[in-house]
């Protein structure tokens, strides 16, 4: 019989772990619910959430009067905090904090010459959130080779003042490039490393397991950026 080795990271990080035990405490707490988009990245909970009454929207417009709405763990951007509060409804804030402690970052005043660059990717609803929360300037982008082809498109880049952080998932060495990247240009760049450490301990145990097994078996959502 084959071994099998379980990684010991393997399960729910602790923001996706409070955002579905906050879901879960909702529906018990208020009539009806719903959850902007999805509330993680697992079919099988999200279809458990919905047999037990939770609606999934798209935006604050589509919430019944006096339903209680659950943010998820990826966040949301300052603009559906402020549709809310006008809205009127009810609303569980499940974004992971280490999220919310980019969206305090981002959302600081950098100045006239401030930019805000957010290392990850654009389509993602985390991504999205953060650049949702910056004052000023900011730029996207998704790996080294893109810092490099924007800041050959921005030759004033190190006149101004560069913030950079992270999406919680991005790849652990991918970050390490880019980083690199940006100190040849800018010296004085303020760097935030805000990478989930439940990511990078995943992606290191993925590697090191990789390399002494036959066969690697990865349980989760395709969509999703773990």
């Amino acid at each position: 019989m084959a071994e099998i080795t379980v990684a010991e990271s393997a399960g729910f990080c602790f923001g996706v772990d409070r955002a579905v035990k906050l879901c879960y405490q909702a529906l018990e707490e208020h009539h009806n619910i719903a959850t902007l988009g999805p509330i993680i990245h697992n079919q099988d909970v999200v279809d458990d959430l919905t047999r037990r009454g939770a609606r999934i929207v798209d935006s604050i417009a589509e919430l019944h009067p006096d339903e209680c709405v659950v943010i998820r763990s990826h966040g949301v951007s300052a603009k559906v905090y402020e549709e809310l509060e006008q809205a009127g409804n009810p609303y569980v804030d499940a974004t992971c904090p280490f999220v919310a402690k980019i969206h305090q970052i981002v959302a600081r005043d950098y100045g006239p010459e401030g930019l805000v660059l957010i290392a990850g990717d654009v389509s993602h609803p985390e991504v999205q959130a953060i650049y949702g929360h910056c004052k000023g300037d900011y730029a996207v982008v998704a790996d080294a080779a893109e810092l490099v082809e924007f800041m050959e498109n921005h030759p004033n880049l190190p006149k101004k003042r560069v913030i950079l952080v992270a999406q919680t998932t991005l790849n652990v060495k991918e970050w390490a490039n880019i980083v690199k990247s940006l100190k040849k240009v800018c010296t004085n760049a303020e760097i935030f490393d805000t990478i989930c450490s439940a990511t990078m301990r995943r992606q290191q145990e993925a590697e090191s397991l990789a390399a002494k097994v036959d066969r690697m078996i990865v349980v989760g959502g395709r969509h999703s950026s773990n």
